[in-house]
């Protein structure tokens, strides 16, 4: 069996060990889990209206000198280079994404980072990040928009000040990749006095309320 199957079955079993314990306790549970195409067609668009937003002030920012600078021709070359340099910065963000996710959990496991498992689902060639630990709605909802915060709104406030269009599209990329993350958190504004489990096989989480 390989790595990566066991792991996730190990999640699953720890995830069903946690249930039982749960229910046992008294916990009613509510699962909220989405599937990925729903995901990513909210994904879109809770993302639209804040890349809408983000690029107006952008523009209404820097479009004005951009127009005044007759010494600003972009060579194909240069363009080549920078598509280059955008999508090596993606791969990073795609991966910071998720080790972001596992920072900020790690700080509210009572194990630290034996709690937290990092995977890619090859179906979907899509990287993961894994809290096996229950958690309150603070430090579950802080740890899915943090990675919004970070490589979204954080990238772009450096795309304001630098006057980069490569930082301003990898933000915007960051922000729409956050999206899914941005549905799961409004998903959980009624659980606020639960305690909540990554779960560990798809996209949304199970809460358990007393």
């Amino acid at each position: 069996m390989s790595k990566s199957k066991t792991n996730k079955r190990m999640m699953v079993e720890e995830y069903e060990t946690l249930r039982l314990n749960m229910k046992s306790e008294g916990y009613a549970e509510s699962v909220c889990t989405v599937s990925i195409a729903k995901a990513n067609v909210m994904a879109i668009l809770l993302s639209l209206p804040i890349i809408f937003v983000c690029v107006s002030i952008y523009l209404l920012r820097w479009w004005p000198v951009r127009s005044m600078q007759t010494d600003a021709q972009v060579t194909e070359t240069a363009l080549f280079r920078d598509i280059v340099v955008f999508l090596l910065l993606m791969v990073v963000c795609l991966v910071a994404h998720e080790g972001i996710h596992g920072v900020t959990w790690r700080f509210f496991c009572k194990e630290g980072w034996k709690s937290i498992h990092f995977g890619v689902m090859w179906s979907s060639l899509t990287p993961y990040c894994h809290c096996k630990e229950e958690l309150r709605f603070g430090g579950y909802v802080l740890g899915c928009i943090m990675p919004l915060l970070v490589l979204g709104i954080g990238l772009y406030i450096v795309s304001l000040f630098a006057s980069s269009a490569i930082i301003l599209f990898l933000s915007i990329m960051n922000i729409l990749g956050a999206g899914g993350d941005m549905f799961i958190a409004l998903k959980l504004r009624k659980y606020k006095k639960s305690l909540i489990f990554d779960h560990p096989t798809a996209c949304g989480f199970t809460a358990f309320t007393k």
